[in-house]
């Protein structure tokens, strides 16, 4: 017997022109022809991306088969079954036709002949296939897997017997009613399993549509939870069964048809990118290249610079998502109670209260006489749900999504409803799910008018990972669990003279993303407004504004900035004003970045921001007359640098006396801004003066990070100062596929360049990596290394991968803090080469790079160079003006970008 996988079939439907029938041996060939051009004609001028699609291709796979089973089946007792998506007629332009053979006990060559002429020929048609060969027996025993049990839930007879595949559908329904709880124990981990590795199609910037928490494997997961519960597959059943509102039930349907249709769309849209519907790479991932064209497929529209299709599309689908995720939460507790008890759901008496809310099988439910115009009801609800982990019972969230409808005048605040609720955000990731509780029955809104703006709405960088609401969420949580976790976050917020403050400047620091840029200013209203609304004094509201203002002030600073420069440190103090201030922005930043995205808040870049938070936490203590002042703090910390790398140069092999002429030869900003053991170091590789063309490297491993964000190497270079240096390293480590996070440069007197890298090596690098990065440089330095065309040609190789991502160029420039240099900003596409293209630019003009800040913010390199002229000047304006025809050109000479 034949037994590949399953899959699904649905009966036969009238769709679109018949297929060829002729009576000659090439009626295959003919058949999937005219398959394979069916499909062509449904991609380029079928019905709307949705349902209607789904089963005009459904029927014409469905003629299909019938002719091609025509000989097969006659006189046999065989049934062509479509199992699966295919059996529910919602086969998408590239899902997989799952197909079931039935048979009544054929032998092998009948069973070889009929896979043959029914399954080789949607082969040769271009579509992928999955399909068993079963006979009755074999069928119903496979149902022990719930993979296999779930697609034979939705079975459909294409050709053949229908009764036949009638009799295996009854007996699978009685066997999973027979052992309802090993089939709902197994659905439940295969859905937790799922959900876990597809994220949340909710809140995601990229949802996973099939397969994410809120997608539609949650809505097939209910219907199949019906066959066991009480005998019935589909949604229909779990209304009367206890398990769906009757009001649940059409919110449900409307959210699945909104996503059935974004994912239709997409399966286009990859289809003509690859050239064919029916075949290709499945793509269930609505990829941030892709959505601009899967919103122009659903016929979304451009309103304007800050509401364009793909903004419209996104919302939409992760409003979808959440109506999905909430019913499919609140659901699946009840089976799970059901499931526990052995019982069929009934309205069970309270086993408990909770501040007066009933609660029962992990629900929280409204007591009959409960007054939903009560004031404090939201916070006692948003505790309660927080307290106790439990979900809304469908009866009350219904209730209360109907009162929010019906508001006019937004819910009051008092000081006792806003403590309350500040008290719960602070509690973390728990509170999370209480939080979308409110959010889904309406009362979030209800309360916080102005909330509905962000709710729901994309932030469309791959920086960011959630929608610009779940990020404001996610960010008190991360806050509120900084502070009982890490000791510097604690010791932090004991310096923060208002707490309240504090808590919603990180909620609401955001905020003015829904109304424009430069949000760090528009929403400064917006945010005060809320805070305002919420009943906080004018002093909170006041440090709200400030925090929303302020709040990228400090990452920004330390990403791209030299934090041991004085000048700078002494500006930042200024804009901040007091320490308590300064704490804030600590706290707000680290949970800004936790909340953002893998590269937004890294062990890198917390050390930059620790640095700079301490260096104006001293300029600010300064200031209020408790410390040296900066100017002696900054020399005391340098003549305490050259201390200690005297006192450690003979336990490293060198010379104290060479420790101190190494360091005459070097500008102040060196002892400011390396290690003891830096010096030492450089000290020893410049004991003997390089020659013309000689490279000196030292690799000093990094400390241990968190294994998502790969360690960083600190790798020392000595060579003769000319310009380049900087150019020819990135080069090499970017043909070995690591990443440059950092530079510092330094030049001796006697003409010696001595620079600092931090590295980045690619994942899974040990020792022989360094070996044949060092090796490169070595053969760079000698000029026997063909650095420009092996980068150009790795990029061009990489830009096909990088179809429909836009990400323009930008250049801009201001003077450093001390005017000292000039710093230069590049915006571009990260790609291979571009950090090499941009430091050959800038060496092609003779330009001196003294600091280098290089970050990647998900598709996006934001590098940024200290730089200043042949001359140890700053740079004037004709000067910027070819650097930036320099940079963009070097940029453009990567290769261009594939386009949708």
């Amino acid at each position: 017997m034949l037994d590949r996988r399953p899959a699904a079939a649905p009966p036969t439907p009238d769709h679109g022109d018949a297929p060829p029938a002729p009576a000659v041996p090439d009626e295959a060939a003919a058949v999937a022809d005219w398959l394979r051009e069916r499909g062509e004609a449904l991609r380029a001028a079928g019905p709307p991306p949705g349902r209607a699609w789904c089963e005009a291709w459904s029927g014409a796979v469905d003629q299909a088969l019938c002719r091609l089973a025509a000989r097969v089946v006659d006189g046999h007792r065989l049934s062509v079954v479509a199992v699966g998506g295919y059996g529910r007629r919602e086969l998408c332009p590239t899902s997989d036709v799952d197909l079931l053979l039935l048979h009544d006990r054929l032998e092998q060559p009948a069973l070889e002949f009929a896979v043959r002429e029914i399954v080789y020929p949607l082969w040769d048609a271009g579509l992928r296939v999955g399909y068993a060969v079963r006979n009755r027996r074999e069928a119903i025993g496979a149902v022990d897997d719930v993979d296999t049990a779930t697609s034979m839930l939705d079975l459909r007879t294409v050709a053949g017997d229908r009764h036949f595949t009638h009799l295996v559908q009854v007996e699978v329904l009685r066997r999973l009613r027979q052992r309802p709880h090993r089939f709902l124990e197994a659905l439940r981990r295969a859905d937790v399993a799922r959900r876990r590795k597809a994220g949340d199609a909710a809140e995601a910037l990229e949802p996973d549509l099939k397969n994410g928490a809120g997608g539609l494997r949650d809505v097939q997961s209910l219907a199949w939870a019906a066959a066991a519960l009480v005998g019935v597959a589909g949604l229909d059943p779990l209304v009367p069964a206890g398990y769906l509102g009757a009001a649940d039930r059409p919110r449900l349907v409307r959210a699945r048809d909104r996503l059935l249709a974004a994912r239709v769309a997409l399966h286009l849209v990859t289809a003509e990118l690859q050239g064919t519907v029916g075949n290709g790479t499945r793509n269930e991932v609505l990829r941030l290249e892709l959505q601009d064209a899967v919103a122009a497929r659903l016929g979304y529209e451009d309103r304007g610079a800050n509401d364009l299709a793909a903004h419209d599309l996104l919302r939409e689908l992760f409003l979808a998502a959440r109506t999905v995720d909430h019913v499919h939460r609140r659901a699946w507790s009840l089976i799970d109670a059901d499931r526990a008890r052995g019982a069929r759901r009934r309205r069970r008496p309270t086993q408990r209260e909770h501040d007066g809310f009933e609660l029962v099988d992990g629900v929280l439910r409204l007591p009959e006489g409960q007054d939903l115009a009560e004031s404090q009801l939201p916070s006692r609800l948003f505790t309660a749900l927080a307290d106790t982990g439990a979900v809304l019972d469908r009866a009350s969230a219904a209730r209360l999504r109907r009162r929010a409808e019906e508001v006019t005048v937004p819910w009051p605040w008092s000081d006792q409803q806003r403590e309350r609720f500040v008290r719960v955000l602070w509690r973390g990731q728990i509170m999370l799910p209480a939080l979308a509780e409110l959010d889904d029955v309406g009362v979030l809104g209800a309360l916080l008018p102005e909330w509905e703006a962000l709710r729901g709405r994309p932030q469309r960088n791959p920086y960011h990972r959630y929608s610009l609401d779940r990020h404001a969420w996610h960010a008190a949580a991360h806050l509120g669990d900084l502070v009982r976790r890490e000791p510097w976050a604690a010791e932090a917020r004991r310096l923060v003279g208002d707490r309240e403050g504090l808590l919603l400047g990180v909620l609401l620091h955001d905020v003015g993303k829904a109304v424009g840029e430069p949000h760090s200013e528009t929403g400064i209203p917006l945010a005060t407004a809320i805070a305002a609304r919420m009943g906080a004094s004018a002093g909170t509201i006041g440090l709200v504004g400030r925090l929303v203002r302020l709040h990228l002030l400090l990452p920004d600073a330390a990403r791209k900035r030299d934090v041991t420069d004085p000048e700078l440190v002494r500006r930042l103090a200024s804009e901040v004003g007091d320490r308590s201030t300064l704490a804030c922005l600590h706290l707000l930043s680290a949970a800004d970045g936790l909340a953002t995205g893998p590269t937004a808040w890294t062990t890198w870049t917390a050390s930059l921001v620790h640095t700079l938070i301490t260096k104006v936490s001293a300029v600010l203590e300064e200031q209020d007359g408790r410390a040296v002042s900066v100017q002696d703090r900054e020399r005391e910390a340098a003549v305490a640098t050259v201390r200690e790398a005297q006192r450690l140069a003979p336990e490293l092999g060198a010379d104290a006396g060479a420790v101190r002429e190494h360091l005459a030869l070097l500008p102040t900003r060196y002892a400011r801004s390396v290690s003891p053991r830096a010096v030492v170091r450089h000290t020893l590789m410049t004991a003997v003066p390089p020659g013309p063309t000689e490279v000196r490297t030292r690799v000093t491993p990094g400390e241990d990070v968190p294994e998502d964000e790969g360690r960083v190497d600190e790798l020392d270079v000595v060579a003769l100062d000319h310009p380049g240096w900087f150019a020819k390293v990135a080069g090499v480590v970017a043909l070995h596929a690591g990443s440059i996070l950092a530079a510092d440069a330094f030049s001796r007197e006697d003409g010696l360049a001595v620079d600092t890298f931090k590295v980045r090596p690619p994942e899974g690098a040990a020792g022989a990596w360094w070996a044949a990065v060092e090796g490169d440089l070595a053969e760079a330095a000698a000029g026997k290394l063909a650095i420009r065309a092996r980068v150009l040609r790795q990029a061009r190789a990489a830009s096909a991968r990088l179809r429909g991502v836009r990400v323009p160029t930008t250049i801009t420039s201001e003077p450093d803090p001390a005017g000292r240099a000039t710093l230069v900003e590049v915006h571009t596409l990260d790609r291979v080469g571009v950090l090499y293209s941009i430091a050959t630019a800038l060496a092609e003009l003779e330009l001196d790079i003294v600091v280098a800040r290089i970050q990647t913010l998900g598709r996006e390199a934001v590098d940024v160079f200290a730089v200043r002229d042949g001359d140890g000047r700053p740079l004037d304006e004709h000067h910027l003006a070819e650097l930036r025809l320099a940079v963009d050109a070097a940029i453009e000479e990567l290769g261009p970008v594939g386009a949708i």
